[in-house]
């Protein structure tokens, strides 16, 4: 006898054995049992969740001569065993290969003929979204008015592909992800039935990989029955999915927060001789991490790791994830991501990507201060409290940090913008390349790792304009002010004045630009005075200032918190 992969043998035979879609098959039975039969149904949702299967129910019940009690069909009349046979009536379509208009177009020709022996055509047309817009636009006046003898019921995994004046026609029923305890409670009835002998543990895990889609989940089953002719357990399932165990991802994850750098390095290779693929680890790696930052702040965690630690490895984690689409050696974006994550790390002594908050003392409170502020003591300022990280006053390694003054930021985006080059940008771009000979520099690696994720966006003679996706890299680069300048200068071999801007903050400026780039006198150069601030120099002078009531007051009411002046 032919062997079947369980998915097909255990394909629902009526709408009670479906899981997990309730609500839609409510609708259904519901409009079936009162004779409100749509002439067009499209049914969305992730893949391997019963889209199909339900599309062939459906076929099977406006069809059959004597249901059931239930509302199921009987299996036995002549119309159920028609169905069985792969009645002519029923025409299955996978749209992924007959997409063209010619195939909707021959569709058309016989859709008038009446059903050979059924009471209705029906036609199933699988991931419809794959149609082209010629073959949807063919398809678009015979959907909205078929024959009474047709109905069309289309299947799809991406809706927001489908065409909205498709959509309008039809009944749009949505699918859900199946819930991981109904697929483990499948996956139990069916190894059973199968005398498959499987751990519950290594089930959890199937369910937890299918991702809400049973088919999935059967097809993983049906691997591992054939690869372990005994018992099935989690290690079974972690190798042949290129996985790791949870004990192996704790030390892996704790080996990147302690910065040790050789461990790291050598795990990672011994995941890649394993032949583990580093998307799906990732995928893993985030999670555990995502669970370990949970058990941290409900305190049942190991009391060393720390859940803002956790949060800035998952970023990173998410980071790579996206880079190894396009990347062309998985292995290698990997190792100098995660180096770089924890140089980093260990260098600024503070989150990657989030800001941490420290108690102090009121003594202790930093003011950050605008350059006119220190020129013009008399000026009256604005407070704006912010809670800010900061150095204790007597220590003696303060980190160096730059900020471009307001006024000249608006000045330099202002100039760039006047005098700008396409040609210019077109040169630029192509030396920018040369970051990569510097992440391998010892001088320079660094910096160079924080503008390779910086995108230029607008160049003139002496500016450039950097964007970057995260405040946090902007204060990294200021961080490292000097290097970044004396790379750029490298680089471009060029005296280059840059400002920073967010993603956000660039696409105001560029429809800011379009706005008023007619307007005669709207960009002109200007020049720029005092760009810089050196916030080291006005911590040590702070002594000498004389502040306003305002100011004394805000220290007052807010404590150990950080007050910025402007």
């Amino acid at each position: 006898m032919e062997y079947l992969a369980l998915y097909r043998k255990y394909r629902p035979t009526k709408f009670s054995d479906v899981v997990d879609q309730e609500n839609t098959l409510k609708i259904l039975t519901n409009s079936l049992k009162e004779g409100h039969i749509s002439h067009a149904y499209l049914f969305s949702g992730p893949r391997g969740t019963g889209k199909t299967t339900i599309a062939k129910l459906v076929a099977k019940t406006i069809n059959c001569l004597d249901l059931n009690d239930d509302f199921s069909v009987c299996g036995k009349c002549e119309n159920c065993l028609d169905i069985l046979n792969n009645s002519p009536d029923i025409i299955e379509i996978d749209a992924a290969s007959n997409n063209g208009v010619d195939e909707i177009r021959d569709l058309k020709s016989k859709i008038n003929l009446v059903p050979n022996k059924l009471k209705y055509k029906v036609y199933i047309i699988d991931e419809v979204h794959m149609l082209s817009i010629s073959a949807f636009n063919a398809l678009l006046k015979t959907i909205e008015e078929p024959p009474s003898h047709v109905i069309f019921i289309l299947a799809t995994t991406e809706f927001y592909k489908v065409p909205t004046t498709i959509i309008s026609r039809c009944q749009c029923l949505n699918f859900t992800r199946i819930k991981t305890s109904s697929i483990e409670h499948r996956l139990r009835e069916i190894a059973d039935l199968e005398h498959i002998n499987i751990e519950d543990e290594a089930i959890h895990e199937i369910a937890e990989y299918s991702e809400g889609g049973l088919r999935d989940a059967l097809g993983m089953l049906d691997k591992l029955a054939s690869y372990s002719l005994n018992k099935i357990t989690t290690n079974d399932f972690l190798k042949i999915n290129g996985l790791i165990s949870k004990q192996d991802m704790d030390e892996f994850i704790k080996q990147i927060i302690n910065k040790e750098n050789e461990k790291v390095i050598k795990t990672l290779n011994k995941f890649d001789e394993l032949g583990y693929d580093f998307s799906k680890l990732l995928e893993k790696l985030m999670q555990e991490c995502r669970d370990l930052m949970v058990f941290c702040y409900q305190d049942k965690s190991d009391k060393s790791l720390d859940p803002h630690e956790l949060y800035n490895l998952i970023m990173c984690f998410n980071e790579i994830y996206n880079l190894l689409k396009e990347a062309i050696n998985r292995k290698i974006i990997v190792e100098v991501k995660l180096l770089k994550f924890m140089n980093a790390f260990n260098e600024t002594k503070k989150s990657f990507f989030a800001t941490e908050v420290v108690e102090e003392s009121p003594s202790n409170i930093s003011r950050e201060i605008s350059h006119d502020l220190v020129v013009n003591k008399e000026s009256r300022p604005t407070v704006e409290i912010k809670n800010i990280k900061k150095e204790e006053k007597n220590s003696q390694n303060k980190i160096l940090k730059y900020s471009v003054d307001l006024d000249t930021k608006k000045i330099r985006i202002n100039n760039t913008f006047a005098l700008a080059s396409k040609m210019l940008k077109n040169i630029a771009l192509d030396k920018w390349k040369k970051l990569d000979d510097y992440l391998v520099s010892t001088e320079y690696s660094y910096v160079a790792g924080l503008l390779k994720d910086t995108t230029i966006g607008v160049v003139s003679k002496n500016n450039i304009i950097l964007t970057a996706k995260y405040d946090t890299l902007i204060d990294d680069i200021y961080s490292n002010f000097d290097k970044v300048i004396e790379l750029i200068s490298k680089i471009m071999e060029n005296s280059i004045k840059i400002v920073l801007l967010t993603t956000d903050e660039f696409k105001i400026e560029v429809n800011n630009y379009k706005e008023h780039m007619k307007d005669d006198g709207y960009y002109e150069y200007k020049e720029e005075i005092k760009p810089f601030i050196n916030y080291k120099e006005i911590i040590e002078k702070k002594e000498d200032l004389s502040y306003t009531n305002l100011v004394d007051k805000a220290l007052d009411a807010f404590g150990t918190e950080i007050v910025e002046i402007e």
